[in-house]
């Protein structure tokens, strides 16, 4: 009996570390977001300091359109997902930049609450991307 309590077990630690393997990739596709507000802030903030016609055209060419356009992917994406509260909480967090209780009190759920919700939006978000991936290659 033991030991089919402890398969099972290892077959839901299994399950949570892929899903934790999948929240982290979805993650990392969601922050790009923010990373490219910033990168595009600071090409504003050197434009308008130090006269440079575009800052970073000196050392990367193309890096301006290139993150205006991976924000606007990642901003399509959330906003074609189906209506839902984990679509507002994906939004909130990722494109406005809440953190996660700002955007759970926002929802009106607790704090623990919202964190459970970003797990579910995340997997969620990973499956629709999935979804999304499969669909142009086939």
């Amino acid at each position: 009996m033991r030991s089919r309590v402890r398969c099972s077990s290892v077959g839901n630690m299994a399950a949570n570390v892929n899903d934790a393997e999948k929240i982290s990739e979805v993650e990392n596709y969601l922050l790009g977001y923010g990373l490219n507000r910033k990168l595009l802030k600071m090409d504003r903030y050197e434009r308008e300091y130090y006269g440079r016609a575009n800052a970073l055209d000196l050392e990367a060419p193309g890096e301006v359109p290139l993150a205006r356009a991976r924000m606007y992917e990642v901003r399509h994406f959330i906003m074609s997902l189906n209506n839902c509260d984990e679509k507002l909480f994906l939004y909130y967090r990722y494109v406005k930049g809440e953190t996660v209780e700002r955007c759970a009190e926002m929802l009106g759920i607790s704090r623990a609450g919202g964190f459970r919700m970003r797990k579910r939006a995340l997997l969620f978000a990973y499956e629709m991307l999935e979804e999304k991936n499969c669909g142009g290659e086939a």
